[in-house]
């Protein structure tokens, strides 16, 4: 399709824009793409399993200060190194809503699996690594010193999901989501301020719900995101159990029961769903030949259930999921 230039990395889009790989040949697709997506956001090093079949669009333009886009792409990963962040400074914080779809985001020494409905943060002045597979996705491009300047906290919390367990976070999705969809918004600047203001003031209400949950811990809270570490660093050992961990904190099974259900699970709920997203990923990024490879892998010895359960959570099949990335 034809097309105008339009730069998000040095904080003016002038243009709105739109882009799509459908009038292109199959083996130009993803260089097309990856080439599109390094120019008009975040310079970055990609890779996809499709290079055969790379179907994707993405469009976007400027609402007030901020710039928005909506992304639909088959599995895709997206690695900012240090070369790539010396070579394209970029300083702007960013913010993407999972609508449909899976992520898996690193940065900072922090990792989230985003799934639908979650809001993560990340900083283009930083490295970051992220694999996303998206029916429907929004991105944020925000100067830093706005939303620092409401939250001086927000640089901390790169890769984590924002708002999880509150009423703000669904709110702040459909805000998003209307922003992006909304035309009539650039042709009106002063709804504009007033909608990128709301998403400004309630993006910092969540990261500072985050930080005082963070700076009260409980020790209860303290004692959970301790359990959940050793759940995360064994997830690979079938032995993995509740009694596991709560050796390893010195508790009995009824603390540890009671301190995971006062964040809305079990011990071994959350170790089940740690083992599936840890085999999303293993399959995803092509760590393993065989769906039954994954499944062993992280514990499940049935593999119809897995299957099952897969696809329950995911929307999708781990056959279909391996298929396409082969």
């Amino acid at each position: 399709m034809t097309h105008r230039p339009a730069h998000w990395i040095d904080g003016d889009l002038t243009v709105k824009f739109e882009f799509s790989t459908a009038s292109l040949s199959a083996a130009d697709r993803f260089d097309y793409w990856r080439d599109v997506v390094c120019q008009h956001c975040i310079p970055a090093a990609s890779e996809t399993p499709h290079h055969g079949d790379f179907e994707a669009t993405v469009a976007g333009r400027s609402v007030g200060p901020l710039d928005v886009a909506t992304l639909i792409a088959p599995e895709h990963s997206w690695t900012r190194d240090a070369i790539d962040v010396k070579r394209g400074p970029e300083s702007s914080l960013w913010v993407s809503f999972m609508e449909a779809g899976f992520g898996y985001l690193e940065q900072n020494g922090n990792s989230v699996v985003q799934k639908a409905g979650d809001i993560v943060l990340y900083d283009a002045a930083r490295p970051f690594k992220y694999n996303l597979t998206t029916e429907s996705f929004y991105i944020l491009r925000i100067p830093r010193d706005l939303l620092v300047h409401r939250s001086p906290a927000a640089e901390k919390f790169v890769a984590t999901s924002l708002g999880a367990g509150t009423g703000f976070r669904p709110v702040l999705g459909s805000l998003i989501k209307e922003v992006s969809e909304n035309a009539t918004l650039t042709d009106v600047p002063s709804a504009a301020t007033h909608v990128t203001t709301s998403i400004l003031d309630l993006l910092a209400c969540l990261i500072d719900l985050h930080d005082g949950n963070t700076a009260h811990q409980s020790v209860s809270d303290a004692l959970f995101k301790r359990a959940c570490a050793f759940i995360q660093q064994r997830i690979e050992d079938p032995d993995l159990s509740a009694d596991m961990v709560a050796v390893s904190e010195r508790i009995s099974l009824r603390t540890l029961a009671r301190v995971f259900a006062a964040n809305g699970t079990t011990p071994m709920r959350y170790i089940w769903q740690k083992r599936l997203e840890a085999s999303y990923c293993a399959i995803a990024q092509g760590s393993v030949r065989k769906v039954s490879e994954a499944a062993m892998n992280y514990g499940f010895s049935d593999l119809s259930h897995f299957s099952r359960t897969f696809k329950k959570t995911f929307g999708v099949s781990p056959q279909t999921l391996m298929i396409k990335k082969h």
